[in-house]
C-alpha cells in the first residue's frame, strides 16, 4: 500500500532477500535521494545493496522466519511497541504475544544465524526510527514458507505502529506490471478486481460486469504452475499455451518442464522471440509485437495505473498479445461471450466496471486521463477529486478484513525440507547477477552492450576458503551436483561476498534453475528457489577459457 515517495522519506529502511542496486535500480536512486536515512540489509550473501547500507545482517539461509519471531519477541519484551495502534487497528496481538514468547535470543545464534547482540542492535534500530519501512523480494518470496515470512515482516510493522504513515509500511517489491496485475489487483481466473469465488454477491457482480450468466464464471481458482507441469507429466494435461514467459529456463527444477513439453498434443507459445529456449517444442507459436507496437494499461508496484501507447505502427499481418488472444476466442467460436471485448480500452471499462466497491476500485480514472501523465494510483473512485499524485493506503487505519482490522498472522516454522546433509553439504542460492540481464535474457541478450560485458555461460560465485580447499582458481569450471538429481557446469568466481558452505548463482543461465528443487510454499505455490542442497567437483580441463566478448 505504499508509494515510492516513501524511500525518500523514511528515516530507517530495511531491506530483507532484497537487493535494488540491481534488481530495482529506480527504485535504489529514490533511497539515494533520501539525505536522512539508515539503510538497513538483512541476507545472508553481501549483496550489492548490502555493501551499500549502513548496517548488514547476515541471516542463516532459510533462517528469516526465527530472526522475525525473534526480533518480534525482544520488541514487545522492552515495551518497543505502539500499543495504542494494535489496540485500534489490529486483531490477534494477544495470541501472536504469546506465540513468540519460546524465539529467545539464547536461541538465535543457531536458528537465525545472528547473535543476541545483532538482534538487540536491530531491534533498537527499529526503535528508535520514526519512519521505519520494511522492503522486500524474492528473497523471502521465493521461499518454501514465503507468505508467513512476508506476513511476520507485516506484523513487525503492525506492531510499532509503521503502516500507513509516510515513509512506514511493510512493502513488497514486485517489478512486473504481469505482477502487479495478476497479484496485487487479483485478476486471477475471471474473477476480476478480486473476490471469492464462494461469494454469491460477488459472482454476480462479476457476472453483471462482463454481461454474461454467472455459469460462466470459474468456480474455483485455475492450477497453479507446479499442478500444471505435474498434470501433464502424470499426462492429465494435453495441451499448454504460455504468453511471454520462458519456463524452460525460469521454472524451478526446468528439467521437469522439458520432460513435459515434450508430453504434449498441444503446445502454443506466444512471444516476440521464437528462440527462447521454451519455443523449442512447440507446436505452434504465435510472433506478436513488443510494447512500443501495443496499446493497454499497466499497473506498476505502488499501485500506479499507467497508459501504454504505440510509438510505432505495426506492419501489415504483425499482431498484439491481447489480438492474438481474442483472435483464438472469435475462432473457438465464443460469440456473444467476446462482447464488449473487442479493444484494449474495451476490455479496460469492464475492469473498471468489476472493480466498483473493492479494494482496487478504479471506476473514478478514465482511458483519456492516463495518457501523458504520470498514472493514477488505485484506489480511485467515482466522483473523487485526484488530489495527490502519490498516495497510500491504510492512512486512516482501516483494512481490507470484515472489521476494517488488520491480523497478525504467524505459524511456527516448518522443518527444512532439503537441510544441508554430509552428501550434500553445500547451500546453492540463487538471484539477480546484474543490472543489465533480466531473468532469462529473452530480450537483454539482444542489447549489445549488455552482451560485451556479460558471461556467455554460467558462472557461480565461491568464498575464498571454500576455493582454496578445492584447489579452484577463477574461471576454473566445477560440475555442481543437485538434492534434486540433476549437475550443470558453472564457471569459479572467487568472492567473499560468499560465505563459506554456500555457492550463488545467477538467475540468468538455464544451468541454474536446472539445480533448483520442486519443493513450494504450500499457500501462494511460490517455488523454493533459494536454497538447495549441492556437491561439486572440479572438471577436467581444469582452467576455463574467459568468455568470449565479441
Amino acid at each position: 500500500g505504499y508509494t515510492l515517495k516513501d524511500l525518500e522519506l523514511s528515516d530507517t529502511i530495511i531491506f530483507i532477500g532484497a537487493n535494488p542496486v540491481v534488481a530495482h535500480p529506480i527504485l535504489w536512486k529514490r533511497v539515494r535521494q533520501n539525505p536522512d536515512k539508515k539503510v538497513i540489509v538483512i541476507d545472508p550473501r553481501k549483496s550489492e545493496t548490502a555493501m551499500n547500507a549502513d548496517y548488514w545482517y547476515p541471516v542463516k539461509c532459510r533462517g528469516d522466519l526465527y530472526l522475525l519471531y525473534t526480533l518480534a519477541n525482544v520488541l514487545i519484551e522492552k515495551g518497543w511497541i505502539d500499543q495504542n495502534y494494535i489496540e485500534a487497528h489490529t486483531e490477534g496481538y494477544g495470541e501472536f504475544k504469546e506465540f513468540v514468547k519460546p524465539f529467545t535470543l539464547d536461541q538465535a545464534q543457531e536458528t537465525a544465524g545472528l547473535s543476541p547482540e545483532q538482534i538487540l542492535e536491530l531491534a533498537q534500530l527499529i526503535h528508535e526510527g520514526k519512519r521505519v519501512s520494511f522492503w522486500w523480494t524474492m528473497g523471502v518470496n521465493q521461499g518454501y514458507e514465503a507468505v508467513r515470512t512476508a506476513q511476520a515482516i507485516i506484523n513487525l510493522a503492525l506492531m510499532t505502529g509503521n503502516i500507513g504513515r509516510p515513509g512506514t509500511g511493510a512493502n513488497s517489491i514486485t517489478g512486473q506490471c504481469n505482477a502487479m496485475g495478476s497479484r496485487s489487483y487479483s485478476n486471477t481466473a475471471v474473477l476480476y478486481a478480486g473476490g471469492d469465488f464462494t461469494n454469491p454477491a460477488r459472482r454476480a457482480k462479476v457476472a453483471e460486469s462482463l454481461g454474461v450468466d454467472e455459469s460462466v464464471l470459474a468456480e474455483k481458482p485455475t492450477a497453479t504452475y507446479n499442478q500444471i507441469i505435474e498434470g501433464i507429466n502424470e499426462g492429465r494435461i494435453k495441451g499448454l499455451w504460455i504468453l511471454c514467459t520462458n519456463p524452460r529456463h525460469s521454472w524451478t527444477n526446468n528439467e521437469t518442464f522439458a520432460s513435459a513439453v515434450k508430453k504434449l498434443e498441444l503446445f502454443v507459445v506466444q512471444d516476440i522471440y521464437d528462440t527462447i529456449e521454451s519455443a523449442e517444442e512447440c507446436t505452434v507459436f504465435f510472433p506478436v509485437v513488443p510494447g512500443i507496437k501495443k496499446e493497454g494499461t499497466y499497473i506498476n508496484l505502488e499501485r500506479r495505473l499507467s497508459a501504454m501507447r504505440p510509438c510505432l505502427a505495426k506492419k501489415e499481418n504483425e499482431i498484439t498479445d491481447y489480438e492474438a488472444i481474442l483472435g483464438v476466442g472469435k475462432a473457438l467460436g465464443m460469440g456473444g461471450l467476446l462482447k464488449g471485448w473487442e479493444t484494449p480500452k474495451d476490455c479496460f471499462e469492464l475492469m473498471k466496471k468489476c472493480s466498483k466497491g473493492m479494494p482496487g476500485d478504479i471506476t473514478g480514472v478514465t482511458w483519456e486521463m492516463l495518457e501523458n501523465s504520470n498514472g493514477v494510483q488505485w484506489p480511485f473512485r467515482e466522483g473523487e477529486a485526484l488530489e495527490d499524485d502519490e498516495r497510500r493506503l491504510y492512512e486512516d487505519g482501516n483494512f481490507f478484513t470484515p472489521s476494517r482490522k488488520a491480523q497478525f498472522k504467524f505459524e511456527a516454522p516448518m522443518e527444512n525440507p532439503l537441510p544441508l546433509t554430509e552428501e550434500y553439504p553445500y547451500l546453492f542460492n540463487t538471484g539477480r547477477g546484474s543490472v543489465g540481464q533480466w531473468h532469462t535474457q529473452s530480450r537483454t541478450s539482444e542489447v549489445q552492450f549488455i552482451g560485451d560485458v556479460s558471461a556467455r555461460e554460467a558462472y557461480l560465485f565461491m568464498n575464498p576458503g571454500t576455493a582454496a580447499a578445492y584447489g579452484l582458481e577463477e574461471n576454473d569450471r566445477i560440475l555442481v551436483h543437485s538434492v534434486n538429481g540433476e549437475k550443470a557446469g558453472f564457471q569459479v568466481r572467487i568472492s567473499d561476498q560468499v560465505r563459506e558452505k554456500e555457492l550463488y548463482a545467477p538467475i540468468h543461465y538455464i544451468e541454474c534453475n536446472k539445480l533448483t528443487p520442486s519443493v513450494y510454499d504450500p499457500y501462494s505455490k511460490e517455488p523454493s528457489y533459494k536454497a538447495t542442497p549441492v556437491w561439486f567437483e572440479k572438471m577436467e580441463g581444469g582452467n576455463a577459457d574467459v568468455p568470449d566478448k565479441n
